[in-house]
């Protein structure tokens, strides 16, 4: 998997690209955490990450051990839960709002960044609507930025239907072992 997320990461180093991430193990999904950072350090590129409580202990642990002082500069991380739920549930016009203010000075400065996100949800109605919602118009948004960006989702709380919406708003589809071109046009 290692050589096949660098392999991806330099393809797409000047046109962007949109991943959705389904995971099921999550050691091998902290190993392909850190071979995207290192993927994406590697190219000079600031890498923001978006993680829950639970994984950003040990994410926080492996960061130390594998990258040098001035690498660690490079690595942004953010609590998922303040970041997804920060009105209290999910809503796509305030994550949005704020991912574009946290991107800002980076794009402003042409800095170049990339970023992962473990996407996390409360219980609440229509939520496969507005994830749904919410991945359709972050792509949109990447399109004109050229970001590198993975979204990803615990496979256990990715139901057939929200998995066939987040399909239709992402470039690729990566599991704990793979990464495919997703083909946008065939789906439609």
């Amino acid at each position: 998997m290692h050589k096949k997320i660098q392999s991806l990461i330099s393809s797409v180093k000047e046109s962007g690209a949109h991943i959705f991430y389904s995971f099921e193990n999550e050691e091998k999904y902290v190993d392909n955490l850190i071979v995207y950072v290192t993927a994406a350090i590697g190219l000079g590129n600031h890498v923001m990450i978006i993680e829950n409580d639970r994984i950003m202990p040990e994410l926080q642990k492996r960061i130390k051990a594998e990258f040098n002082e001035k690498q660690q500069e490079m690595i942004h991380t953010i609590n998922n839960y303040e970041f997804y739920c920060y009105r209290g549930n999910f809503n796509k016009v305030t994550i949005l709002s704020y991912l574009e203010n946290m991107l800002a000075p980076f794009l402003e400065n042409n800095i170049p960044i990339q970023t992962w996100a473990h996407v996390e949800w409360r219980d609440q109605e229509e939520i496969v609507q507005n994830l749904g919602d919410y991945e359709k118009e972050a792509d949109a948004m990447l399109q004109t930025t050229n970001l590198i960006t993975v979204c990803s989702y615990d496979a256990n709380r990715v139901s057939e239907s929200l998995k066939d919406v987040l399909m239709d708003s992402h470039d690729y589809y990566m599991t704990d072992d793979n990464i495919d071109l997703i083909d946008r046009k065939s789906r439609i």
